[in-house]
C-alpha cells in the first residue's frame, strides 16, 4: 500500500514539474530581454532557466514553444539560441561558454538532430563535425585535435559505422 502511495506522489510532481516545466513568467519580469514572438505566441522564462514564446493549441489551455529560445548565463552572456516550431526544436541551436564563445551548434527538425552537428574548442576551432538524417548519423564524422588536425573520421550510413580511419 505505501508503495502504490509512493509512486502515486512520484507521478503526481513528476506531472507538476513536466507542465511547469515551460510555464515560466511573464515577458515584463524576464529583465527586460525581448524575443520577436510570431503573431499568436507570447513570450514567456527568465534569462537563467530561457526566455521562449509560448502558443495556446487547445481549448483547455495547453501551451507549446512556439518561436525563438534564448537563455543567459548568470553574468548575462547568451548560454543559448534557438527556435521552436509548433513545441519541437527547430533549426539552428548554439550553445555558448560563460564567455561567449561558441561551443557547439546544432542543427534539428521536429526534435531530431537533422543536418550539421559542430562542437567546438575554447579556440574557435572545430572539435567533432557530424552530419544527420532524421536522428540518425549520416555521412562523415571528422574529430579534430586542438591546432586544426584530423584524428579520426568515421563514414556512417542510416546510423551505423560504415568505415572508419
Amino acid at each position: 500500500m505505501q508503495t502504490s502511495k509512493l509512486i502515486g506522489v512520484l507521478f503526481l510532481g513528476m506531472s507538476l514539474g513536466a507542465s511547469t516545466a515551460f510555464a515560466g513568467e511573464p515577458a515584463n519580469k524576464a529583465a527586460g530581454i525581448k524575443l520577436n514572438c510570431p503573431a499568436g505566441s507570447s513570450q514567456f522564462g527568465n534569462a537563467a532557466d530561457g526566455l521562449y514564446c509560448r502558443k495556446t493549441v487547445s481549448a483547455d489551455g495547453y501551451n507549446v514553444p512556439h518561436g525563438p529560445y534564448s537563455a543567459y548565463h548568470e553574468g548575462g552572456k547568451k548560454s543559448v539560441d534557438g527556435q521552436y516550431v509548433d513545441g519541437f526544436r527547430s533549426g539552428t541551436w548554439v550553445y555558448y561558454d560563460k564567455s561567449g564563445n561558441v561551443t557547439e551548434k546544432i542543427q534539428f527538425s521536429r526534435e531530431n538532430y537533422n543536418g550539421k552537428r559542430e562542437q567546438f574548442f575554447a579556440n574557435g576551432k572545430p572539435r567533432l563535425v557530424e552530419e544527420y538524417v532524421a536522428g540518425k548519423r549520416q555521412g562523415l564524422t571528422q574529430e579534430f585535435s586542438e591546432d586544426g588536425k584530423v584524428v579520426r573520421q568515421t563514414h556512417y550510413q542510416d546510423g551505423r559505422e560504415v568505415a572508419a580511419k
